[in-house]
């Protein structure tokens, strides 16, 4: 009953959200086109590289479009739902309202969460799903393994949180720069591409150390039903990666003196 009622709440604030963004249409939609423009400068690129000849070794255009698609579509549902934190937590540290949040009747984090929804970023979701349509068409939908995409999708959005955590909670002490997102775009940028790219010294550091490969490259190669080693260890990294971050995020918060501070 206790989920219930914090689902109708997340779900009422996000509907109150959305309509304040409708209020200028024209701002959003454009917004929101030029987010999934940037993100598609990837893809695009990956189309000339192999319309050039070149190619990710072992990986077809569409199979690699596949990753990038799903690393779309992973940060297409975490940013509008989730991330927003990061700049969520900034902003009130920054001009002491976030003091407001610890006054409320819910944990910290919860309001944080529920406060942070981005609309501007639902373009993003869109420009995801498209394109693996697209990627999933050209490879045959029907001969795609869904199930275990589902679950490594899972595991992936799982990461994307404990980014979130890490990152929102820096910006109680580190109030004076917005740089974590550019430390996360550099991070999790590896997520893009084939594992066959990567070195045998590497590749477990984004496996098994920060999990980034779950975002795109896994669930990708789940999906197309290629032997994945190490799925079950990587599953447990994720979560620890997780809980790693809500325990940082709380420490973090501890750390906060407040407007007056």
């Amino acid at each position: 009953m206790r989920v219930w009622c914090e689902i109708r709440t997340y779900l009422s604030i996000l509907q109150t959200t959305f309509a304040a963004r409708m209020t200028y249409r024209g701002d959003f939609f454009i917004s929101a086109l030029m987010i999934v423009i940037g993100d598609l400068i990837v893809p695009l690129v990956t189309l000339i590289l192999y319309r050039s000849g070149a190619s990710f070794p072992g990986w077809s255009l569409y199979e690699a479009l596949l990753i990038q698609a799903t690393f779309m579509l992973a940060k297409g549902i975490a940013f509008p739902c989730f991330f927003g934190i990061v700049s969520n937590t900034l902003g009130r540290v920054r001009d002491g309202t976030f003091d407001i949040l610890l006054l409320k009747p819910r944990s910290a984090l919860y309001m944080t969460v529920v406060t942070s929804f981005q609309t501007d970023n639902i373009g993003r979701l869109f420009g995801g799903i498209v394109l693996l349509i697209f990627a999933c068409t050209q490879l045959g939908a029907a001969s795609l393994h869904w199930e275990a995409f589902v679950w490594l999708f899972g595991m992936g959005l799982v990461v994307l949180f404990g980014f979130a955590l890490f990152l929102s909670g820096i910006v109680f002490v580190w109030v004076g720069s917005s740089r974590v997102f550019e430390i996360f775009d550099a991070v999790t940028s590896f997520g893009m591409y084939p594992r066959s790219i990567f070195s045998k010294s590497f590749l477990p550091v984004v496996t098994f150390v920060i999990p980034v490969l779950m975002i795109g490259s896994m669930p990708a190669e789940a999906l197309l039903g290629r032997p994945l080693d190490g799925v079950a260890l990587s599953s447990v990294v994720c979560l620890l990666f997780c809980a790693a971050g809500w325990l940082f995020w709380h420490r973090m918060l501890r750390s906060y003196t407040s407007a007056g501070g």
